[in-house]
């Protein structure tokens, strides 16, 4: 098979200690690029926090894409523009938001660029510092004149089960929610997932969905892999997420996994 598109996630499957991409990672990944593959990132964070690596893997200006927020924002590598985009109103999130902090929680709200904060703790400022985010305060979500593309909730997995579950049972039919690590759940507008903007952008760029790659860890990777033409899941990965894949990685996200799957399946 001729895979023409890797969609690869960031934290615990391409960045080594979700900070940097390695050595060997940027070499596979120029390679592949050399010999015509796409190589997309796909990941849950905001496009502030994902530029700084698409500097370095140089693909900005280049045709492509890069998928964001879990798939609520794509942007078109060549200005980096937004080419699409699902939110949803702060004033269906309020009382999500009140429950949240009732629990303990933090919240994190995000529309393109834009990244709005509860307050200003500890966590905040080394997550701001590793996203390279400029944050504002928002204290209530309707206080926001826009839309958001995303909300990211922080904290215990306990507590974070207990708020899933409320979501589901008041507002299920708006959102869909899926954790992002064992302390993040990130909330999206109901049908925004990373394998249906992995869908999309294999659409727009005329690849069949047979020819993609998908590579992730986390739960929010699952339907990307479970969409692509080979799920990969990294060796570091959740249990039910390796369990839904085609191929493992022998290699962890801190042994260049990514490395492994373009020298196999694209590079051989």
């Amino acid at each position: 098979m001729g895979y023409k598109m890797v969609f690869s996630d960031m934290d615990g499957t391409l960045l080594w200690k979700g900070v940097r991409v390695s050595v060997e990672n940027s070499a596979a990944i120029r390679k592949a690029v050399d010999k015509g593959v796409e190589f997309v990132i796909c990941t849950g964070r905001g496009v502030f926090g994902v530029e700084k690596h698409l500097q370095e893997l140089h693909l900005l200006g280049k045709k492509g894409y890069v998928i964001c927020q879990n798939g609520a924002a794509v942007y078109d590598l060549r200005d980096m523009h937004l080419v699409l985009k699902s939110s949803f109103s702060p004033s269906v999130v309020q009382p999500i938001a009140e429950r949240a902090r009732a629990l303990g929680l933090e919240l994190f709200y995000y529309d393109d660029r834009n990244f709005m904060i509860e307050k200003l703790t500890d966590e905040v400022k080394s997550y701001c510092w590793m996203m390279q985010a400029n944050p504002r305060i928002l204290q209530e979500p309707t206080d926001y004149a826009g839309e958001f593309t995303k909300c990211l909730i922080s904290g215990e997995r306990k507590n974070l089960s207990a708020l899933k579950r409320y979501v589901e049972k008041t507002a299920g039919d708006i959102f869909d929610l899926f954790y992002s690590s064992e302390t993040y759940l990130e909330l999206v507008k109901k049908g925004v997932s990373k394998g249906n903007a992995l869908a999309a952008t294999a659409q727009e760029a005329n690849v069949p969905l047979a020819e993609t790659i998908a590579i992730g860890d986390s739960d929010n990777d699952l339907s990307m892999i479970l969409q692509a033409g080979l799920g990969v899941a990294m060796k570091n990965g959740e249990a039910h997420v390796k369990a839904a894949a085609d191929y493992i990685t022998e290699r962890s996200c801190e042994e260049n996994g990514v490395a492994e799957v373009i020298e196999k399946f694209i590079l051989k």
